[in-house]
């Protein structure tokens, strides 16, 4: 038993020093799904990623942002979904839970392409700095947020990051693909 943990903690220590300093992945944090899975985010690398920071709750630029990241996928070919994970991070974890994501996912028809996260205040906050993304609570309980999506490699550096879809969602693709 002792060796296989320590061989599981060599393995992980190992798959993040090979990762880039400048990796989103270096952060070492611990999410949870919306099946109810304990995952490091460094387990995301080896495929692009289109990450979006957004909460269930919201009525007005979160829809948006889900909308532009499923018009991405829908311009994609098969081939390139296979190569392109769809990541939603929660800005308010204590109540979107892996139940509310999960419903959040099924309702919206996010597909198995899609990763839905939840983490502590502290690893949304740390996450949010990387990504240069700002966020702010406000009276109402709405989430003042910046409305962006982030692209990054399959190391974790970031590739794009951009509002909206102003060249429409396959000048997205043709960044991450080629023409």
């Amino acid at each position: 038993m002792k060796s296989l943990l320590m061989l599981m903690l060599l393995a992980a220590f190992s798959a993040r020093a090979a990762l880039p300093g400048d990796s989103v992945y270096q952060l070492d944090s611990r999410w949870q799904s919306s099946e109810g899975e304990t995952m490091n985010i460094a387990e995301l690398a080896g495929k692009k990623r289109i990450i979006g920071l957004i909460y269930t709750d919201c009525g007005t630029a979160c829809p948006l942002i889900v909308a532009h990241m499923q018009a991405v996928q829908r311009a994609l070919t098969p081939e390139q979904q296979q190569r392109l994970g769809l990541v939603l991070v929660s800005l308010t974890p204590a109540t979107d839970t892996p139940r509310v994501l999960r419903h959040f996912a099924e309702h919206r028809g996010l597909d198995q392409h899609w990763t839905l996260l939840s983490g502590t205040d502290d690893e949304v906050r740390r996450l949010a700095m990387a990504l240069n993304i700002q966020y702010m609570g406000q009276a109402d309980g709405e989430i003042s947020h910046s409305n962006a999506i982030t692209v990054l490699d399959e190391q974790g550096r970031l590739l794009v990051q951009q509002v909206g879809l102003p060249e429409g969602a396959r000048g997205l693709v043709d960044t991450l693909f080629g023409p």
